[in-house]
């Protein structure tokens, strides 16, 4: 890879890249996209199921957080709103969630989709592009389009991605509305920027570290004018954010009876046994085996190939041109590309700490880096053929154009990126993999559903007594039985001193996995033979696959 590093001509790229209206066309396409997908079978899932309940209860007046997943402070803000369109309230967050988790990968291959544009225009006069035929630009765009597609489809077929965002968890659409905060601060409207970036931190506090000290930064890039009205506008700007971040994040929890410090404390004990949190070193655990194959080894390799040649070329560029800021100009498209590989790669250690102090280090925490490693990466194959182009410019006696090159050039590293060492499709998910995960997840919602119905609806299973179910689906089945989270019983702990409920919906495996049944058939049996049948009780019992409900409305439980 090398750089020119002395470009006679400042970069330039269309300014269609560069327009905030182009950002608006593609979350509107992303909208209809997810709208459309509902064909598919839809259904949130355990935390989006809970944001769902606590903004009909804000609608309706009263909150209670408690049980559930943690407080977020931004798709409850989406949940409220929605909840005015009742029974629709499910399939409108869930346009959003998939709308958002499609933009982010789009918002990852418009910026690489610039950053290589720079590249290819480094040393190249201003409107170079006009000037050559349409096949000639569409040869030299040729690496700017394999890069930009290489993040785009990478960074959303990345395992473990796909499915919970089409299941309406929302780190697809902070992630989106993240990138969309970077970009704009990169085409410096900073006051953007900043309010862009408030949104992504009421769902995820790691951005805090990010966002935090850019407001900061402003702060202190305007100190000139702290004497006049606009430098205060600033400070104002930043303080009001920071407090509005912060009230929308503690207000709603105390008043929903959870303590300030909830948000921490909920997080650090809200995990599964599957949690790399349970290994013996979690922070190891959780790079090497949870994060690190997300992404392919071939974009991570890069990636890092990115940041260790920039490095170089900042060094050798500060001693030939006097001072940082003449390099960073003089490389400017590979520093950026550096840049976000940094923040990604750093991401992923941030991450593997939470989860050595005890957060529970769930992959859809990790899809930020993901996205920027994707941006790094990417850019770093196209900057191969880039560079490639041009040796070859320099080593053959009767060169083809430039533009031929580049589209040469840029279709080898295609070929390079696909099968060196070897075709990596196998790591990808399936279209097939996705439709069975959302087909099993939408039946047991359409089980649950069905079932409340055919005991009479939500009121007089209600009647009954306790309730209880397994302990993913306590949030769905509070959702349509229209009552406070910790109104529902999960599994207990202790089944030998467990009195039975009055109502146990078992949700039920797949067809793979039929003993996969919570309650398990062993808790049912110790309820229905042993405690009820001491009491003179028992369980009228009602399926609709793959949910089976049981119900005995004949006594009270204290439970």
């Amino acid at each position: 890879m090398t750089a020119v590093t002395e470009p006679r001509i400042k970069p330039s790229e269309p300014s269609l890249l560069r327009s905030g209206r182009v950002t608006l066309w593609m979350l509107g396409f992303c909208l209809v996209a997810a709208a459309i997908t509902l064909n598919w079978p839809s259904t949130p899932s355990y935390d989006p199921w809970s944001w769902l309940i606590w903004g009909r209860e804000i609608l309706h007046g009263h909150l209670t957080i408690a049980g559930g997943s943690s407080w977020k402070p931004l798709p409850v803000l989406f949940t409220t709103v929605f909840a005015l369109f009742g029974s629709a309230q499910p399939y409108l967050w869930l346009i959003v969630a998939r709308a958002g988790a499609l933009m982010a990968s789009l918002m990852a291959a418009k910026l690489t989709a610039r950053i290589v544009l720079r590249m290819v225009a480094q040393g190249r006069p201003v409107g170079w592009l006009a000037g050559l035929s349409p096949w000639q630009r569409a040869a030299a765009l040729t690496p700017v389009v394999f890069a930009a597609a290489l993040a785009l489809f990478g960074s959303g077929s990345t395992p473990t991605y796909p499915v919970p965002m089409m299941l309406g968890y929302s780190e697809g659409f902070t992630f989106g509305l993240a990138l969309i905060a970077v970009e704009r601060a990169w085409d410096g409207h900073h006051r953007q920027a900043f309010a862009i970036g408030l949104l992504p931190c009421l769902d995820r506090p790691e951005l805090w570290f990010l966002w935090l000290p850019y407001g900061l930064w402003l702060i202190w890039r305007e100190r000139r004018g702290w004497r006049g009205w606009r430098g205060w506008r600033q400070v104002l700007m930043v303080l009001g954010g920071v407090a509005l971040m912060l009230a929308l994040w503690v207000v709603p929890q105390v008043l929903g009876g959870r303590s300030a410090t909830g948000l921490v404390s909920h997080a650090r004990h809200n995990h599964s046994v599957h949690s790399a949190v349970n290994s013996a070193f979690p922070f190891w655990t959780e790079l090497s085996q949870v994060i690190w194959p997300l992404v392919v080894e071939r974009v991570e390799a890069a990636a890092l190939l990115v940041i260790a040649v920039t490095a170089v070329l900042l060094v050798r560029a500060r001693r030939r041109l006097g001072g940082w800021r003449e390099a960073l100009a003089a490389n400017g498209p590979q520093a950026t590309a550096a840049l976000a590989g940094v923040v990604g790669f750093g991401w992923w250690l941030g991450i593997s700490i939470e989860t050595q102090i005890g957060f529970a280090g769930n992959t859809r925490y990790t899809i930020f880096g993901v996205l920027l490693v994707y941006v790094a990466g990417a850019s770093g194959y196209a900057w191969a053929a880039i560079a490639l182009a041009r040796l070859a410019g320099r080593l053959l006696a009767h060169p083809p154009a430039a533009a031929l090159r580049l589209g040469a050039t840029g279709v080898f590293m295609a070929l390079v990126l696909l099968f060196v060492p070897s075709w990596f499709a196998h790591r990808l998910p399936s279209v097939g993999s996705i439709r069975v995960a959302l087909r099993y997840q939408a039946q047991l919602r359409e089980g649950y559903a069905g079932l409340i119905k055919r005991a009479g609806g939500p009121a007089k299973l209600l009647a009954c007594g306790s309730v209880m179910t397994e302990n993913y689906e306590v949030t769905m089945l509070a959702w349509y039985l229209d009552v406070p989270i910790p109104r529902i019983q999960a599994l207990p702990h202790t089944l030998e001193t467990a009195e039975g409920p009055n109502v146990v919906v078992q949700a039920g495996g797949t067809s793979d996995t039929p003993d996969d049944l919570g309650p398990s058939p062993v808790q049912m049996g110790f309820w229905e033979e042993g405690w009820l049948a001491a009491n003179g009780s028992h369980y009228t019992i009602r399926q609709q696959y793959p949910v089976t409900l049981f119900t005995d409305c004949s006594r009270h439980s204290s439970t």
